[in-house]
Parts: structure tokens; C-alpha cells; sequence
């Protein structure tokens, strides 16, 4: 079971006026995960990997050492 199912699970459960005050809650922490030009915030790892995929790098775990600790390879 997912996060959504479970909280769905839950909440059905609940008097209407808890599942407003959840619905208030759910709409704070929206608002706290986007950023102050409007658009949500990405998670640093996806704006690596679409950066890499720009430059042509497909898949970084294939050279993980070079990539992560600036080893050469074997």
C-alpha cells in the first residue's frame, strides 16, 4: 500500500471536519514544497539527471566512481 492509499484509508474514516482540517494541512505543505516563482521544487538527483542526459551522459551508473568520488576506472 502506497502513502496515498494509506491516508486515504484513514481519512474516510474521520468526521467531515477533521477531513477539512487535513485538507488545510495537505494544502500548507503544497504551498511549502514549491518555490517562490510558482513552480514546484526539484529534488537535486532529477535535475542531475536531466542534466546528464543533455550532455549526452545516459545512465551515470555506469561510470558510478568516476561520477561520484572523481576515480578513474579500472
Amino acid at each position: 500500500m502506497n502513502v496515498v492509499e494509506t491516508i486515504r484509508q484513514k481519512v474516510i474514516h474521520l468526521p467531515p471536519k477533521a477531513q477539512e482540517e487535513i485538507l488545510e494541512i495537505i494544502e500548507q505543505i503544497e504551498e511549502r514544497y514549491q518555490a517562490a516563482d510558482g513552480k514546484e521544487t526539484v529534488h537535486p538527483l532529477t535535475l542531475i539527471r536531466k542534466m546528464a542526459i543533455d550532455v549526452g551522459v545516459p545512465d551515470l551508473a555506469d561510470r558510478h566512481d568516476f561520477y561520484a568520488n572523481g576515480k578513474l576506472e579500472d
